[in-house]
């Protein structure tokens, strides 16, 4: 785990490191060298994956109530990075210097309390080793009898993981939605998050 205000100085140690490690490499390794490598490279990077959880706290305004209007919700997701509404987390990576992410989103979406997500999108999660994972989702609601658990899945497309298969669900308490009945809505949630990136 780390503490926010540490997350944003690990990429540029890793740029340098990396930019040191790539001057060595183009000067004294072989042509032939050089293809193995990156060859290596790409079938590392094909098989890496990872494991997260986190806290994806969220604001809506106007609050949210039974009737779907336009919204701007905020979203402050950490995963494994602890601030006041983000207590805990854990990152598990495979093949990868990941071990914490962020993903702080804005956005106007017609949303309700029974319609808390759209349907599709692209999401993009910041990486504390300096790099970042993008990925269109489609998305699916279920509430049970305790909680609500919202589920995105789809295919990392760009940066970290590419290729890999996603699904990322955030979770919150049906009581944490009671406020849906009073004429100012719901308007802050907090959802224990869970990623997992697996490689295909």
């Amino acid at each position: 785990m780390i503490r926010r205000g540490r997350i944003h100085r690990i990429p540029v140690v890793a740029g340098l490191l990396a930019l040191s490690l790539g001057s060595a490499v183009t000067t004294t390794a072989p042509a032939h060298a050089a293809t193995t490598h990156a060859a290596t490279a790409l079938a590392a990077t094909s098989l890496a994956g990872i494991n997260c959880t986190g806290w994806s706290y969220t604001t809506y305004s106007p609050g949210l109530t039974h009737t779907v209007r336009p919204t701007t919700v905020v979203v402050d997701g950490d995963l494994d990075v602890i601030d006041e509404h983000s207590p805990t987390g854990s990152c598990l990576p495979v093949n990868s210097t990941a071990t914490a992410g962020e993903r702080d989103v804005t956005a106007v979406i017609d949303l309700s309390c029974n319609q808390l997500i759209g349907e599709s999108g692209v999401e993009t999660i910041r990486w504390n080793n300096g790099t970042s994972t993008s990925f269109p989702f489609t998305a699916t609601v279920v509430r049970g009898l305790s909680t609500t658990v919202l589920t995105e899945t789809g295919t990392v497309t760009s940066g970290e993981f590419a290729g890999g298969h996603v699904v990322e669900t955030f979770t919150a308490a049906n009581l944490d939605l009671t406020g849906c009945l009073t004429p100012t809505g719901v308007t802050s949630l907090n959802y224990a998050t869970v990623l997992t990136i697996v490689p295909l």
